[in-house]
Formats: structure tokens, C-alpha cells, sequence
């Protein structure tokens, strides 16, 4: 509550900057408010698609996002995502299970103290009873008002709920759209001769738009935007920068989720190359001196060194690599799977019984880890340390 004051007397270029610095810490809720307030003044001097606009909507598109996944997070399991989010819910259920049990033990002790009373108290208990129904019974008592206090009690809860869930659709669909205006008024900007920095910020927001896709599931629609993603960045970027390989990764990633494994290993590949190329040049020292991309980077982050990222890179391909692996296990297992329903005589029956085929079908077709395993290398502060990301 001590932001609002502050928000309302900062100006646009305060209220980006304050977004930003918010996003970074992964405060989603300070950054969406600094960034709407961004917008909203931007929109009232300017115009709602004037050019003034398009930065601070992608960096509010990109706070509803994290605000979307944050809520998701915690509607989900009852606490943010974590890495270690499959024995959280484990845990959880256990949990949920000895919660059950002891309150069925507790309403059974109950039930037995009920009983046993009016067997002490004998006849006086018995006559009490009559008196006390026929009191509820009466028109107009308490107990009988009561009922449509306690429908309108319940309505009220579900509305809360159904508020609650609009809410969560609302950001994310609210990000989409803040984000398709940046889009919009980028293009026209590009059109017009716009140059680099409205191309850049063009393709962030592709990429932005992609992420947004993938948490609506809608895996085609986030490939496409992330395509045009890395389109443009081919354009800009020298061919191993690391924003390329990001942008592998992420396709890599939503192929995976549309099952499209020969797509997602070429990409995941693609962004293992770009890193390994990168490596090779940050291990030349004629090179680095000739890099233009790592003198900029210096300037921006005074705790930037070479070595300190050629570290980063090689931390980060051992789980490209196992996101390869993945998809070529998943890959055969489908095959595999495909070919005993063609053909049963092979040996595939010998299978049919026990939990077998299920087991399997769950480990072919459940790729949720690959999920959480994305979380973890974008969102990763909670429940662990913060994994390294790709850009820069």
C-alpha cells in the first residue's frame, strides 16, 4: 500500500523503470501495478496506439503473464510452482489423506460423546429433546431464517470463486491483448522505417506472445509466434547469440507440448549449437576484443565477465541435452505403442494385463515434467535456486 501514493506521482519513464525493477524480483503484482499506470498516462497524452505506447504495453503484457502463472501456481497446489513441484504434491496428498482420516476420527469421538450423553443423563435428556425441536420448528424462529441467509451465504462463496477464476482468465487474456497492440504498433513502426530497436522489441514481443499461447495451450498458435520471434532476431543477432538459442529452446519446447517430437529435438539441437558456438567464441580473446554484443553487455552489467558466462553456457546445456533425450525416449515409446496396436500378435498382448499398458501410456503421452522443467528455467526462484537463463 505504500507503492500507491508513489505510483501516482511518478512519471511514465519512472513507472517503466519501476515495472522493470519489479519484474526482476519476480514481484508481479507491483510491476502490473506500476506498469498500468504506465500505460494508462502514456494512453491519455498520447493516443492508444500512438508509438510512445508500445514498450510499456509488452512490459505490462509480460507482468500479466507472471501474474497469470503466479495465480496459477497457487490455485494449483496451494503455494507458487517449485522445481520440485511432483514431490510437493505428493506430499500434499499425503498430507490431505491423514487430514481426512483424523478429522473422521474426531467427528466419530464426537458422535460416540453424543450418544453416550443422553445415556447419563437418562430421562431428563429425553425430555429436552421435544422442546428443543419443536423451538426449530416454530415459523419464524432463528434456526428457519436462517436457510436462505445460508443460501445466499453459499451463492456468495461461489461467486467469490467463479470472480476468483474470471480473474485468472482475465490476465491471461488481458496480456494477450496488451500484447497484440504492442504488436500492432510495432509493425506500423517497422513498416515505417522504424529501425533495430523497434525490430527487437518486435520480436520480444512475439516471444512474449508465444509464452502466452503456451499457458492457454494452445501449442500451434505459440510455435507460429515464436517463429516470427526468431525470424527477426536472425536478422539483428550475430548467429550464436544466446537470444537466438533462447528462442530454439522455447520452439523446442512448444513442439514438445504439441507432440511434434522431430520439430522439438531440431530445435532443442539448434539452441545446443548456438551454445556451444558462443562458448568457442568467448574462448577466442582476438574474438571477444571484436564482439560488439559482449562490449554492450559490459556496459550494461558492470559484474558481466567472459568467464562468468562461458560458465553459464556450459551449466545450461546438460539440460538441453536431456530435453533431446526426452523427446527421443518419448519418440520411440510412441512408435513403440503404435506398432503393438497394429500389430497385437507380437507380443503385445503379453502386456494387456496388470497395469501395464496404463503405466506406459501415462509415461508416453504425460510430458507435464517438461513443463515444470520450463518453470524452473524461467521462474525458478521459488523453491530453489535460480537457474541460469539463456539471454543476456
Amino acid at each position: 500500500m505504500a507503492d500507491v501514493p508513489e505510483v501516482d506521482t511518478m512519471s511514465p519513464a519512472e513507472l517503466l523503470a519501476a515495472g522493470r525493477r519489479h519484474l526482476a524480483v519476480r514481484d508481479f503484482h507491483a510491476a502490473t501495478e506500476a506498469l498500468a499506470k504506465a500505460c494508462e498516462v502514456l494512453a491519455k497524452e498520447h493516443g492508444d496506439t500512438a508509438d510512445q505506447c508500445a514498450e510499456s504495453y509488452l512490459w505490462y503484457g509480460k507482468a500479466l503473464l507472471g501474474l497469470s502463472r503466479e495465480e496459477s501456481g497457487v490455485l494449483a497446489t496451494g503455494e507458487p510452482s517449485s522445481p520440485n513441484s511432483d514431490d510437493d504434491e505428493d506430499q500434499n496428498d499425503d498430507e490431505e489423506e491423514n487430514e481426512i482420516k483424523e478429522e473422521t476420527e474426531n467427528a466419530d469421538n464426537e458422535k460416540k460423546s453424543e450418544v453416550s450423553e443422553p445415556e447419563k443423563d437418562g430421562e431428563t435428556k429425553e425430555t429436552e429433546d421435544p422442546v428443543s425441536s419443536t423451538s426449530t420448528d416454530k415459523p419464524g424462529t432463528t434456526d428457519t431464517a436462517q436457510e436462505p441467509g445460508t443460501s445466499n451465504g453459499e451463492t456468495n462463496d461461489e461467486s467469490a470463486v467463479d470472480l476468483d477464476n474470471e480473474d485468472d482468465v482475465d490476465n491471461l487474456q488481458l496480456a494477450w491483448e496488451t500484447l497484440d497492440l504492442a504488436r500492432s504498433i510495432l509493425s506500423r513502426r517497422v513498416e515505417g522505417g522504424g529501425g533495430d530497436g523497434a525490430r527487437a522489441l518486435l520480436a520480444e514481443v512475439y516471444l512474449t506472445l508465444g509464452e502466452v499461447a503456451l499457458e492457454s495451450e494452445t501449442y500451434d498458435k505459440a510455435v507460429l509466434d515464436m517463429q516470427s520471434c526468431l525470424e527477426i532476431q536472425k536478422e539483428l543477432y550475430h548467429s550464436d547469440d544466446r537470444l537466438i538459442a533462447e528462442t530454439h529452446y522455447q520452439i523446442g519446447l512448444a513442439n514438445s507440448l504439441a507432440s511434434n517430437f522431430e520439430e522439438a529435438i531440431t530445435h532443442f539441437k539448434n539452441a545446443a549449437n548456438i551454445l556451444e558456438s558462443r562458448i568457442k567464441t568467448l574462448e577466442n580473446p582476438e574474438a571477444v576484443a571484436n564482439d560488439s554484443t559482449i562490449k554492450e553487455i559490459s556496459k550494461q552489467n558492470p559484474f558481466y565477465t567472459v568467464q562468468g558466462e562461458i560458465k553459464e553456457l556450459k551449466e545450461l546445456l546438460p539440460e538441453i541435452q536431456e530435453k533431446i533425450q526426452d523427446m527421443l525416449d518419448y519418440k520411440a515409446e510412441t512408435i513403440k505403442r503404435v506398432r503393438e496396436t497394429l500389430c497385437p500378435a507380437n507380443g503385445a498382448s503379453s502386456h494387456t494385463n496388470g497395469a501395464g499398458p496404463s503405466s506406459e501410456s501415462k509415461r508416453a503421452s504425460d510430458i507435464s515434467h517438461l513443463i515444470k522443467r520450463k518453470r524452473k528455467s524461467s521462474e525458478g526462484e521459488q523453491g530453489g535456486p535460480a537457474p541460469k537463463r539463456m539471454d543476456t
